[in-house]
């Protein structure tokens, strides 16, 4: 298994789907039981990826208009 937070690459997002993503993320780290769900909800979701304390730093949803530019900024958050 991939740990996002180990890897020097950044997986850029914005060209994904939502689904996709989502369910990539939700495989990578299965034992938080992030689970999936529609994109519509995508800044619930984020909130709870931003609660399971993995993801110190991680960007406030509420800043920004789509997923896929949180996803990157999320991305880029972990490499620092």
């Amino acid at each position: 298994m991939i740990d996002i937070t180990q890897t020097k690459e950044v997986y850029d997002p914005r060209g994904l789907s939502w689904g996709y993503w989502c369910a990539s993320m939700a495989s990578l780290f299965a034992a938080n039981q992030l689970g999936t769900v529609e994109e519509p909800r995508w800044r619930e979701w984020a909130d709870g990826l931003a609660g399971i304390g993995r993801f110190t730093g991680s960007p406030d949803s509420r800043s920004f208009s789509t997923w896929q530019d949180w996803a990157f900024a999320l991305n880029n958050s972990l490499r620092r």
